[in-house]
């Protein structure tokens, strides 16, 4: 395993980035070996798990205990994928931040031209499955009927979603003074929706990736018909939110513990 990059003690990481887990033991091994083996600024990644029992904890603190780059937060219960991340992401310590999914089906190659857009001026950038070099890769006609009536739901009802090809990536990176913290309260799948109302006024970019099959285990994400009513309540939220998130006056919640 390659030596953590030196720096002077206590030094800050530059790129931190968030998982949110659930019993992904068998994937997270090969991901966090292909994030080692990238040319990266300082890096931490935040392991969020929300109970797993296939050993993925146990596997996260045993990852942390070796390597200072690894962190660990921990939920009890089950949550939305809307709040680990949001969980994670204020356990950062980067000044760029990363959401990605842990399955592999976001490939951690695309970090470095992710990363090097936030560097030319971007606020937030978005890996797209629509755009120039991305690819939805191969899903069932019934997983693309609700993908893409999700995308354009979300264009119909929120502005800000125009801005991209593909508002509802799992998948992007932004400036960390961009967030604002959400109510934990509150049930969703999709943060990208809430970043893009609150970097409206900043530049959004987007890279495009091949969206891989899931190797192991199962999706955080609701199924069918739960994930659609989920997602219309997310979206009217992040419409109603939009004055708030864009001029910082969401609520300020607390800063998240991590385990390393």
């Amino acid at each position: 395993m390659p030596e953590p990059p030196a720096g002077p003690p206590g030094t800050a990481p530059a790129v931190s980035i968030v998982l949110a887990t659930y019993n992904e033991r068998r994937n997270l091994p090969e991901l966090i070996d292909r994030l080692r083996r990238l040319e990266l600024p300082p890096w931490e990644v935040l392991v969020v798990d929300d109970g797993s029992t296939d050993g993925t904890r146990e596997y996260a603190l045993e990852q942390a205990r070796s390597d200072g780059r690894i962190r660990a937060v921990f939920h009890d219960g089950k949550q939305t994928t809307l709040g680990a991340q949001c969980q994670g992401i204020l356990a950062t310590r980067g000044a760029r931040v990363v959401v990605m999914d842990a399955d592999l089906q976001h490939p951690p190659e695309l970090l470095p031209a992710m990363l090097q857009g936030l560097d030319d001026g971007a606020e937030l950038v978005v890996a797209s499955r629509y755009t120039a070099g991305g690819s939805p890769g191969p899903r069932s006609p019934l997983r693309a009927v609700i993908s893409r009536g999700a995308e354009w739901t979300a264009k119909i009802l929120l502005a800000e979603s125009r801005r991209v090809t593909d508002p509802v990536s799992g998948y992007f990176a932004f400036r960390r003074e961009v967030f604002r913290p959400l109510d934990p309260r509150y049930r969703g799948y999709k943060l990208l929706l809430f970043l893009l109302v609150m970097a409206r006024d900043g530049a959004v970019r987007e890279v495009g990736f091949r969206f891989e099959p899931r190797a192991s285990g199962a999706s955080k994400v609701a199924q069918g018909l739960a994930f659609v009513r989920v997602f219309l309540v997310e979206v009217i939220l992040a419409r109603r939110l939009g004055r708030r998130l864009r001029h910082g006056d969401a609520p300020r919640l607390a800063p998240v513990e991590a385990r390393s």
